[in-house]
């Protein structure tokens, strides 16, 4: 009830001076074309340091740095809900959205919640920049694609998918092939190889473990699939990519003395 007081009162003395905030169709417009994967306009909209100006004028606490947290957190809340419903698995989309708020939790200033901010905003443009190629896909076919992100470590079946989404196998095969490109095992295959290159980048996994964790049916037919999808076995991709960066770690060094 005090708080309620309080509101009222402040909400009076407010009415004295000329309103704070921008229309929420300017921050709307941006949250669409994040939603769009319209990078240029994304990047346009980030370089003209709008959200740094919004956050700097609309005051949710007295602390700086609290402050300009506090507006990340609510751009990371509205894109991730603008890009879940464009298409983007909802799992996807919101574990994004928490590695993103944790960072800018920890983060020491108002520039580095800035250059997260900036990161994020970017980061889900990209990914809805790839998925804009299809058609908007159908909640039958949405629903699929975030159920085998959350379960790319157990074998997937078209009957099992279809079963989730009460469809009969075959007719959610044609639904999913006419609106993600590509039959339901390629797209499962493609997102299983795309967690083993992550795996091997930043595990020591062995290959047999990587392709047992990820449900493939034997180590044989892991590299098979990988290779065929990256144009080299797991192996070679690990030792190209350490390769690599070791590479450009020491020539990022300064020369010895």
């Amino acid at each position: 009830m005090e708080l309620e007081l309080e509101w009222q009162k402040q909400e009076q003395e407010g009415r004295e001076y000329p309103a704070l905030h921008d229309p929420p169709e300017m921050e709307y417009v941006f949250y669409t074309q994040v939603q769009a994967g319209e990078l240029l306009k994304v990047e346009a909209n980030l370089q003209s340091k709008n959200f740094y100006r919004i956050a700097s004028q609309t005051k949710l606490s007295d602390n700086l740095l609290q402050n300009i947290r506090y507006h990340c957190i609510i751009t990371l809340a509205m894109i991730t809900r603008y890009c879940i419903e464009g298409g983007m698995p909802s799992e996807m989309a919101y574990r994004k959205s928490d590695f993103y708020i944790q960072k800018t939790d920890i983060a020491k200033s108002a520039e580095e919640v800035e250059i997260i901010h900036d990161i994020a905003c970017r980061d889900y443009a990209k990914h809805m920049h790839q998925l804009r190629n299809h058609t908007v896909c159908s909640k039958p076919v949405t629903t699929c694609l975030n159920y085998i992100y959350t379960h790319l470590h157990e074998k997937i079946t078209v009957k099992e998918l279809a079963k989730t989404v009460h469809l009969h196998p075959s007719h959610l095969s044609r639904l999913f092939h006419q609106q993600v490109g590509c039959t339901i095992h390629q797209y499962i295959t493609k997102q299983k190889v795309m967690a083993a290159k992550q795996m091997l980048l930043f595990s020591e996994n062995s290959y047999a473990e990587i392709a047992n964790i990820l449900s493939f049916s034997s180590q044989s037919h892991f590299i098979h699939a990988f290779s065929d999808q990256v144009g080299m076995t797991p192996r070679q991709f690990r030792e190209v990519k350490t390769r690599s960066d070791f590479i450009s770690h020491t020539h990022s060094e300064p020369p010895q003395k």
